[in-house]
């Protein structure tokens, strides 16, 4: 009789310690950013652009993570507690994950353009970062 995975396998580990990683990222910039409220002060935006640019890199971090641990571990909690987020779908592409991952890149992309062009308030960018923080915590229990 085969030995069942661990529940919390050392990729499950690593991908949450990504995860957890991201969302610091997230919350740290969403601070920085409230504490500039007016968008037009050249060397906090250049920082919040290139905070933005490295949480875009730390997602693609929790992307190849995550799919390493289904890969190598397809048994762990994370993925038994939800099968069909983790697995390809009929007919598609890609799973689930790597769509919601996909999105969050795209919209860490959209922001840091909006950014750099002075286009959005940095406020607003604070407490959509703050969300996407809560939502990469609750949905990866990190």
């Amino acid at each position: 009789m085969p030995n069942p995975e661990p529940a919390h396998s050392p990729y499950q580990k690593s991908f949450q310690k990504e995860c957890r990683i991201f969302a610091k990222e997230a919350e740290a910039l969403a601070d920085y950013a409230r504490q500039y409220p007016e968008d037009h002060e050249p060397k906090q935006n250049s920082d919040i652009h290139r905070g933005l640019i490295s949480l875009w890199s730390q997602i693609a971090r929790v992307k190849d993570t995550g799919l390493d641990m289904v890969a190598e571990t397809p048994r762990c909690s994370l993925v038994l507690e939800e099968r069909s987020y983790w697995f390809i779908r009929d007919l598609a592409d890609q799973t689930e994950f790597e769509d919601e991952c996909d999105e969050v890149e795209a919209r860490l992309e959209s922001l840091a353009i909006k950014v750099e062009g002075y286009e959005i308030e940095n406020l607003w960018l604070a407490g959509f970062l703050e969300s996407m923080a809560l939502h990469v915590q609750d949905r990866f229990h990190v």
